[in-house]
């Protein structure tokens, strides 16, 4: 069975917040849950997702959000329609999520969303789904190794929402839960432990496929988002996003990189000679 534009729902169902909130987190668990509304019956299991291979359950937090449309994790769309529930979402709220994503363009979108609250976590409503700060060991492909234990498959969507390719020595905060029998965990959602953007920091040291940013940051050009057409030499003054990773006596890798431009005497719309690179 192929990816679907649309799914049945419980907004219609007197007590959709418990509903919904309650069939998305046994989902996450691997619990089948059987919810009837309005004479249906919503039944939906690991098992659907892994024949859907475009979608997926997320955890994650609404950043914006206007009248008929939200973004979730400033990477997957919704709209009004697709939210479960009369009350409205804000920034900040947390949701659980089917995501889908387009074959074509990649682009992330929420056929349905629901919100929940930590209490309902806290009650055991899905007790099989721990969360753990861990040091990835290894990367092979999108296998993603770690504390040497435990591996878990990086999909498209989970890397689109981390918004990186995991290295060797990075720090990841996910929810998982353990596959019976197995060293697989199935991990629900995964962030950067700690992430930062910089502004002009200097390339001070390229060697082979490696380099450093003020001689306190590495980043190696095999996992660095770069713009089109541009390769980082020792001098240039570039911004950077940063997140945690552990290598001998460095703390952060740069996971993407943008050389700085500055207006320069003279910038006008019509004049692009009037913009200075730091690096030249």
């Amino acid at each position: 069975m192929g990816a679907t534009t649309s799914r049945p729902s419980c907004s219609c169902c007197s007590c959709f917040p418990d509903c919904g909130a309650r069939r998305f987190l046994r989902m996450l668990g691997g619990v089948v849950c059987i919810c009837p509304c309005n004479g249906r019956s919503v039944e939906r299991d690991q098992t659907h997702l892994e024949g859907e291979p475009n979608s997926k359950v997320v955890k994650g937090t609404v950043t914006s959000c206007g009248t008929d449309y939200g973004w979730i994790e400033d990477c997957v769309f919704f709209s009004r329609d697709a939210v479960i529930g009369a009350m409205p979402l804000h920034a900040g709220d947390k949701v659980l999520a089917f995501v889908e994503e387009d074959p074509v363009l990649h682009e992330l979108k929420a056929t349905e969303v629901c919100p929940f609250t930590e209490k309902e976590l806290q009650e055991g409503i899905n007790s099989k789904i721990q969360d753990l700060s861990v040091c990835v060991s290894n990367v092979n492909q999108n296998i993603i190794y770690i504390a040497d234990e435990y591996y878990f498959f990086l999909d498209s969507i989970s890397k689109a929402i981390l918004g990186f390719m995991p290295y060797e020595g990075d720090w990841l905060d996910i929810e998982y839960s353990v596959e019976q029998g197995s060293s697989k965990i199935a991990v629900h959602s995964v962030k950067a432990t700690q992430r930062l953007r910089l502004e002009e920091v200097c390339v001070t040291s390229i060697h082979r496929r490696e380099g450093m940013l003020n001689h306190t940051i590495f980043f190696t050009l095999d996992s660095l988002c770069l713009p089109l057409g541009y390769t980082p030499v020792v001098g240039h003054v570039v911004s950077v996003v940063i997140v945690q990773s552990i290598k001998p006596n460095y703390n952060w890798r740069a996971i993407s990189m943008t050389p700085v431009v500055r207006p320069v005497e003279g910038a006008g719309p019509g004049n692009p000679s009037s913009l200075l690179f730091l690096y030249q």
